[in-house]
């Protein structure tokens, strides 16, 4: 009896106008969204690789100078396209994607790419993400409104009840009915999404089990909604006021309470400023902390301590150049300071999105935005994760270039190629999923209370 009351759904479903308008709308939607992120990998891809290798060849190549001049030279540390950023490219256009490797400081994350786009970037850019968490619940919503109230309005409801067909038949019947239409989209999207996976340069082997826990939660989400919009249809009974309640959620879960949590969030746990930022850290390196001292005091110390490792009198009587060691000395002081800094705005970004996180209680989207830019690795735990690498292997080659400067005052190409090639591997699958827990546990509340709501609307289910 359920598999006919299906098939009767879903010839009703598919022989109106209005489905066919919107089906055809939202294959083209899907096309382009796939082309979008497609596109966006590859030529991405493809630059950051080159810039890379470029930067890097310039920099062993440039021939023989003072190795601390020579340091100054550096070249980019580059954070490549994650492979899943066809799907989700989450926040890597706000981030940037470098690292400018030179000594005394920290660099900062150039090449953001909203800074060149033009003001149309604020209507958001048009991928499988954009289209499954904004465009993808309108749709669902669209198909899934009357399916019941349709019943009472048409007053076919008594015929229904009166056959022999139960009310666990009936809602269970059309229950699937739509969730057949919303898997066999979502089908589509997978099955597409990973041949294009197949035909790009990524490392699927890499990817493959990141996608496909993507594409399970993407499942969970859509049959939460989907079941969300057969129970509004049936407490309702009324196809207008059903539509009416839908959309408002829609409107309230995918605009208005993720920027009203973005809102909250700032203001509960402002950020620091660049400028209030700079003073600080400049502060802290020229006066020292915790009464070390102002750097000609700390430079005068370690003068002392270092004749008296040598056992000599003066600094033209050291056997090694004292100039790498004060910059070798100052490297590891100024970058304690840059890291508690740098701490002090990775803790401030994760006291707002756990905050951000617990109002997506409220929003099953915002929760599984949270947990699609983790899977993707375009979330900022992922930038967090590429940043403090670059700089690990910043002060590495520092140590290496002050090393060789203590006993040479030039150095050659055969110097420079011994320098490292940076090399960023993000977090694996297991890291990723622990960094989505919260956002995957949010979730799981919403299968609860959609399960609560389906039981409710069931018992409603009389004439």
């Amino acid at each position: 009896m359920i598999a006919h009351i299906v098939r009767k759904e879903l010839r009703e479903i598919f022989r109106t106008s209005k489905m066919t308008w919107m089906m055809g709308g939202l294959l083209v939607l899907i096309a382009l969204s796939l082309y979008n992120g497609y596109s966006y990998y590859v030529s991405h891809s493809q630059m950051l690789k080159e810039s890379q290798e470029v930067t890097y060849k310039q920099f062993i190549s440039q021939g023989n100078k003072n190795p601390h001049l020579g340091a100054h030279f550096g070249f980019y540390a580059y954070k490549p396209t994650a492979g899943l950023a066809m799907i989700d490219n989450g926040i890597e256009d706000y981030t940037g994607n470098s690292f400018y490797l030179e000594p005394h400081k920290r660099g900062i994350i150039k090449f953001k790419e909203v800074t060149d786009a033009t003001s149309l970037k604020s209507f958001g850019f048009l991928n499988i993400a954009y289209l499954i968490q904004f465009i993808f619940p309108l749709f669902i919503f669209l198909i899934c409104h009357n399916i019941f109230s349709k019943e009472w309005e048409n007053g076919t409801i008594k015929m229904l009840l009166s056959s022999r067909a139960t009310k666990r038949d009936i809602y269970i019947g059309k229950l699937i009915a739509c969730l057949c239409v919303v898997f066999a989209i979502i089908a589509i999207i997978a099955v597409t999404a990973f041949m294009l996976l197949l035909k790009s340069d990524a490392d699927l082997g890499a990817v493959i089990y990141n996608y496909l826990i993507y594409v399970s939660g993407l499942i969970v989400f859509s049959a939460i909604l989907t079941s969300v919009a057969v129970s509004v249809s049936l407490i309702t009974r009324s196809s207008t006021l059903s539509l009416v309640v839908l959309s408002g959620c829609w409107l309230a879960g995918v605009f208005l309470i993720p920027r009203l949590a973005a809102e909250i969030s700032k203001k509960v746990h402002p950020s620091i400023t660049s400028i209030e930022f700079e003073a600080d850290t400049f502060n802290k390196m020229q006066y020292g902390v915790d009464g070390e001292g102002t750097k000609d005091y700390r430079r005068e110390l370690l003068l002392r301590r270092t004749l008296q490792q040598y056992h000599v009198d003066s600094i033209q009587q050291l056997p090694v150049f004292f100039i790498p060691i004060t910059i070798e000395y100052f490297e590891e002081s100024d970058g304690k300071v840059m890291d508690r800094a740098y701490g002090a705005i990775e803790q401030n970004q994760a006291q707002q999105d756990a905050l951000v996180r617990s109002l997506s209680l409220f929003s099953p989207f915002l929760a599984f935005r949270d947990f699609s830019m983790h899977m993707t690795a375009t979330d900022m735990d992922t930038h967090n994760d590429f940043a403090q690498k670059a700089e690990e292997h910043r002060r590495r080659i520092g140590v290496m270039v002050d090393d060789f400067y203590q006993k040479n005052t030039e150095a050659t190409n055969a110097f420079w190629k011994t320098v490292p090639q940076f090399r960023y591997e993000p977090p694996d699958t297991f890291r990723r999923l622990a960094a989505s827990i919260e956002a995957i546990g949010v979730l799981l509340c919403w299968v609860v209370g959609t399960i609560v709501l389906m039981i409710f609307s069931y018992r409603r289910m009389k004439i």
